[in-house]
């Protein structure tokens, strides 16, 4: 087999004129695809863990979680809760200091269907780490609704589709680019090997009567 070194490839003007560049380019294009599945995958899977995750209460029903020193976002799960979902009536308070923190409805849309559905509706912030005690009604118990308490996964669908856009355009697009260079490139050299290609001489004329005597 033989090698194309850097100089067998790269010509004057930098550009790839031989028929590696048909490989790299084509490689790039399959090399973005992939990664950009790849990413997709690992994040949904990021995302689906995430979920698994949440701190949950029963609705109606009480419990008491551990919560730490940030922003929480309060979802409500059950069925069909990605797209309607009942009035809920949440009470989070501090067990050491039995006082009822701020409950702000969730500003905007925010929904998912893993292994259950829900659709973020409010969230709270509180002061300090420690167990809180979360308090739910406003639904029957045999409802099948959860109130979930997590990370807010819209930042990680944001991550997948950047992620998604930035391997698989970058890698597809420059394999794409780099496709067209070539091919631009190589049919230049034919035609400029065509043009600086000597005349053919005509064949000699058989059977040409000679000229008249003067």
């Amino acid at each position: 087999m033989r090698w194309l070194t850097a100089r067998a490839l790269v010509r004057e003007g930098g550009g790839v004129t031989t028929k590696a560049g048909y490989w790299i380019g084509g490689a790039m294009v399959a090399a973005g695809v992939i990664g950009a599945v790849l990413v997709a995958v690992l994040s949904g899977l990021s995302a689906v863990r995430s979920v698994d995750e949440f701190q949950r209460v029963a609705v109606p029903g009480s419990a008491t979680v551990r919560l730490e020193a940030r922003k929480y976002v309060i979802y409500v799960e059950g069925p069909g809760a990605d797209e309607t979902v009942p009035a809920v009536d949440v009470a989070i308070a501090d067990t050491r200091a039995g006082k009822s923190l701020p409950v702000k409805p969730y500003g905007g849309s925010l929904t998912y269907s893993f292994n259950t559905s829900g659709s973020a509706q409010a969230t709270v912030t509180p002061p300090r780490a420690g167990a809180y005690e979360v308090r739910t009604s406003g639904l029957d118990e045999s409802s099948g609704f959860m109130l979930a308490l997590g990370d807010s996964i819209g930042a990680k669908i944001v991550r997948t589709v950047l992620g998604v856009v930035v391997v698989g355009g970058v890698l597809g697009v420059g394999g794409i680019a780099l496709l067209i260079v070539t091919a631009v490139r190589r049919s230049g050299r034919r035609a400029q090997a065509a043009r600086d290609r000597p005349p053919t001489a005509a064949p000699p004329a058989r059977d040409r009567p000679p000229p008249p005597a003067v």
